[in-house]
């Protein structure tokens, strides 16, 4: 199971293609532009991530919050996004509790629910993260206010 989602600026392609002409930067101004989207998931899934607690046992309180990351943009095409949340080089102890967290998990038959970090933080700031790359584009230029 995947850890991460990806934001990106897909379906966009036609206007991108209109700014090219323009001879707008356009690559530079989606890059950026996810960045700033990935951010508010990646803040949303910290203020989702549970954190464990070192006074009832857990060895490593915090670890899997500490892991969640951002990567920078990458640029495939017309294809432009990042990837927020486990890293691929995240130690597997890490993923596997990550995954356990995410989508809950049995031990000594007992069920342990969800305790959804990944979906609930991207729920939660998919529209803060569209407005985010949308401002970052008007910013650039790229977009009208009208």
């Amino acid at each position: 199971m995947v850890c991460r989602v990806s934001s990106s600026a897909k379906g966009i392609e036609d206007l991108l293609e209109t700014l090219v002409k323009k001879g707008l930067d356009v690559d530079a101004a989606a890059a950026r532009a996810v960045v700033a989207g990935g951010e508010e998931i990646l803040d949303g899934m910290l203020g989702n991530v549970p954190v464990g607690d070192a006074g009832k046992g857990d060895p490593h309180p915090g670890q899997l919050m500490r892991t969640l990351k951002r990567t920078e943009p990458v640029l495939d095409g017309n294809y432009t996004f990042v990837i927020v949340g486990m890293p691929p080089d995240a130690p597997a102890d890490v993923a596997r509790y990550g995954n356990a967290q995410e989508y809950g998990y049995g031990r000594g038959g007992k069920q342990y629910a969800p305790q959804s970090y990944i979906r609930k933080g991207y729920d939660e700031k998919k529209a803060a993260a569209r407005k985010a790359m949308k401002e970052s584009l008007i910013a650039e230029g790229m977009l009208n206010t009208s």
